[in-house]
């Protein structure tokens, strides 16, 4: 919402400048998001006027006019064929910059000639549309005069943006009443409203036939109008808060709207038949042609203001064709009325209408205000287009609403707040507001919010409205926490040593820690579980549930970089599942696990002169799991072949402690990924790290390096193909004693000659002894009781 400082100074003078100002609104909760000094749009721009007129001699559509801005002369070319001698225009000097084009004057040649200058038309100036050409001014108009002096734009425009909480500064009088309530002083804004000695309103009749969605309604009329353009000062007004002006009469709603906040509609009184406004419900399927010319289906739950035969308008959304303001209009009916903020906000979102009117509607308008702000229109209109105000106005509010009374507890408001503020400051404070108080006692107070201030309804907020005055920079930060000397803070709330080591060992390895919301969809979510835990008040259905996983916002993540270009992936993750669970003890009923997610996409290793490029795969996520493992020094953890699941391919392994599995790595399955936008192949891991906390891990002991040479041999077996691998390494391992190194696959192989459902599993084997050279008969013996050893355990049979 744009605000300006001039008239703002209309019902406040207050002496900051623009930047203290917007740091005093921030300070109060209206965050100022720019600061905009009009004047500096015309800069370079003057009144000047044109002595001659001569055709350029190289060009048969241009001018050679010689133009003054008060003293001295200067040959400007204009192409505009309206430019003639004699004329009131304006000037833009070298160094203007054209506001509709961005471009800057500068000297420069045209056909030969210099040009010092260019005169403007009013779309170069963006001020409205042009008149065939250059924009000609009054002969009154003082030439030399700057341009933003002349059109009265030397304001201060500030862009601020309003909490929906806050409907009461969706104004200018509501943006002066927060900077008279720090200046503790008064506004301005008293209306004189001149009605005439014409028959009352009572040829008018009002009836509303839903009180609840429309509580009060008022309409006053304007007689004898002649509609006519705006004066300059009011199209100035608007334009520079993003409005366009149309013509008095609809110029002046707008006008009122920002400057009081409540919406007003104007319609052509002659075309109200049987001089009765009627405020019902719409029929279900019923149509109606807005003032856009759209023709718009409405339901039962839409409100519709009608004559005695038709509908006129969507109530609080948009008015209807059949009673829009023209040329030929001679009398105006001014509505003013107060709509249920949710039936407007479900309307406007149902027909895809937003509109400055309903955008305040949705949010409360200040229902007191509405007889106000319904005379300062009628008097303007009636000022600006020599119309009469009829005498009388018709008020239709069947069930008043009643006055609000606040109970603040003072103790309790010191605590809240944390600073020891007086109850008399306190009192002060709410009365800077507008709120008038109605009981006080030593403890408590009550008072009663002003009607515009729809948004205070609790002891809270009574709160933090006088947090809000005190200045939330005189109020000190404490962020410590404090325990019980005596008692040790609870391990949930403990960071466990072993998570930093963790993320030290991804970022060493080029990965990119992200970070994601607890939160989920819930169709998604039970795909991990079928009682996912929901949220009492989610922000949307894609924050419904807590998540039982972090894969999906893994994959969420990994969509959004291959869709903006990124080809080279290497991402994990850190963070809380959640999941329901009787044995819970820290939070009743829910149990929280911290995880691991991480995952590998795109391109393993750039192209290269020396190599080709290389695809991600699985064994590059196996080999992160490994490394992972070996770094934290768990060597009880197994890697076994994994069922088949929709959340991993069969290309894929579950990771085993302590005799349960703790997590899974390997390839996405194809139609899960799919499901998520992503088509190149994904691999990564989940791992349970809370079970992982409890896997006990090995003390690293420094190993001399053995003097003496390795001895290495080669074994195959024949096995059946359900054997392991991990298998058949315990039992290597379990025979080859002390002097056995290491064991390594290197080769494994299946095939019709081997048998159906036989493989070959080969080994390479490393013996080696700090203390002396081996001889080769104790490394035959060492592998003789290898190979039976796997003969025995998994009739394994040696390949020659």
């Amino acid at each position: 919402m744009k605000i300006s400082q001039t008239w703002l100074k209309e019902f406040i003078d207050f002496p900051h400048s623009p930047e203290e100002l917007s740091a005093a609104l921030t300070m109060l909760g209206i965050e100022v998001e720019a600061i905009h000094y009009e004047g500096k749009k015309f800069k370079g721009f003057y009144i000047g006027k044109v002595l001659s007129k001569e055709k350029h001699p190289n060009a048969d559509k241009l001018s050679l006019c010689t133009v003054t801005l008060g003293e001295g002369e200067q040959t400007i070319i204009c192409g505009a064929p309206n430019v003639e001698t004699g004329q009131t225009v304006v000037v833009a000097t070298q160094g203007a910059i054209i506001p509709s084009a961005g471009f800057e004057i500068a000297l420069r040649k045209i056909r030969g000639i210099e040009s010092n200058g260019m005169i403007c038309s009013k779309i170069e100036l963006g001020i409205g549309d042009d008149d065939g050409g250059i924009w000609v001014l009054p002969d009154s108009a003082k030439v030399g005069t700057p341009l933003s002096e002349y059109l009265g734009v030397n304001d201060v425009i500030y862009e601020i943006g309003i909490t929906p909480n806050r409907a009461d500064c969706l104004s200018h009088i509501g943006i002066a009443r927060e900077i008279a309530s720090i200046l503790n002083s008064k506004l301005k804004t008293q209306y004189s409203l001149i009605e005439s000695n014409l028959n009352p309103l009572s040829s008018i009749t009002i009836s509303i036939e839903d009180t609840e969605k429309c509580p009060r309604y008022a309409a006053r009329i304007v007689r004898n109008i002649h509609i006519q353009e705006s004066p300059l000062w009011l199209k100035n007004r608007l334009l520079a808060l993003g409005l366009r002006p149309r013509n008095a009469v609809v110029d002046v709603t707008n006008l009122v709207l920002m400057e009081c906040g409540q919406p007003l509609h104007a319609f052509d009184a002659d075309t109200i038949e049987g001089n009765h406004i009627i405020v019902r419900t719409a029929d279900n399927g019923e149509k109606f042609t807005t003032l856009d010319s759209k023709i718009r289906t409405l339901d039962d739950q839409m409100l519709m203001i009608c004559d005695a035969y038709k509908p006129i308008a969507i109530g609080g959304v948009m008015g209807g064709e059949n009673s829009e303001i023209t040329d030929k209009t001679t009398s105006v009916l001014i509505e003013s009325a107060y709509f249920n903020p949710t039936s407007i906000r479900r309307t406007g979102k149902k027909l895809g209408i937003s509109s400055d009117a309903s955008y305040r509607f949705e949010r409360g308008v200040d229902i007191d205000n509405l007889l106000g702000a319904l005379d300062r229109a009628a008097t303007m209109i009636a000022e600006l287009t020599g119309g009469t105000i009829e005498n009388g106005v018709t008020d239709i509010y069947p069930y008043p609403f009643l006055e609000k009374h606040v109970t603040l507890r003072f103790d309790h408001s010191r605590k809240i707040i944390g600073v020891n503020i007086s109850n008399e400051e306190m009192s002060l404070l709410l009365s800077q507001i507008g709120c008038s108080i109605s009981a006080q006692t030593s403890e408590v107070i009550t008072v009663i919010p002003p009607s515009y201030r729809v948004d205070i309804s609790e002891e809270i907020d009574l709160i933090e409205e006088i947090a809000r005055m005190y200045n939330y920079d005189n109020i000190s930060p404490d962020l410590s926490s404090k325990f019980p000397s005596n008692i040790d803070l609870p391990k949930e709330f403990t960071k466990p040593e072993t998570r930093d080591n963790i993320r030290t060992f991804f970022v060493q390895r080029g990965f990119n820690e992200i970070l994601t919301y607890s939160f989920m969809d819930k169709p998604r979510a039970k795909v991990f579980t079928e009682h996912p835990i929901e949220i009492a008040n989610p922000l949307g259905e894609d924050f419904s549930v807590m998540r039982p996983a972090m894969l999906p916002a893994m994959l969420r993540t990994i969509e959004h970089n291959l869709r903006h270009g990124q080809t080279m992936l290497q991402l994990f993750d850190i963070g809380k599942t959640f999941h329901k669970s009787n044995s819970s003890q820290f939070i009743k009923g829910i149990e929280e696990q911290e995880h691991l997610c991480f995952a590998v996409s795109g391109i393993a290793q750039p192209e290269h002169w020396s190599r080709k490029s290389k695809e991600t795969d699985f064994y590059d996520a196996k080999g992160i799991v490994e490394d992972f493992l070996s770094v934290l020094n768990i060597t009880t953890a197994m890697l076994k072949a994994n069922n088949l699941t929709r959340i991993f391919s069969s290309n894929a392994l579950d990771l085993w402690v302590n005799g349960k599995v703790i997590g899974t790595i390997g390839e996405i399955f194809e139609d899960y990924r799919l499901s998520y936008g992503i088509e190149s192949s994904v691999f990564g891991a989940e791992i349970n790290l809370t079970e992982l906390y409890r896997t006990k891990t090995i003390d690293k002991k420094y190993k001399q390096a053995a003097q003496f040479p390795a001895v290495k041999r080669d074994v195959a077996f024949l096995v059946d193909s359900s054997i392991e691998v991990n298998t058949i390494q315990k039992s290597l391992k379990k025979a080859g004693g002390m002097l056995l190194q290491s064991i390594r696959v290197f080769d494994v192989f299946e095939g019709k000659s081997l048998g159906e459902g036989k493989k070959s599993i080969a080994f390479s084997l490393t013996f080696q002894s700090s203390e002396r050279t081996l001889i080769e008969q104790e490394v035959n013996e060492a592998v003789a009781a290898m190979i039976a050893e796997v003969k025995s355990k998994v009739g394994g049979e040696l390949r020659v």
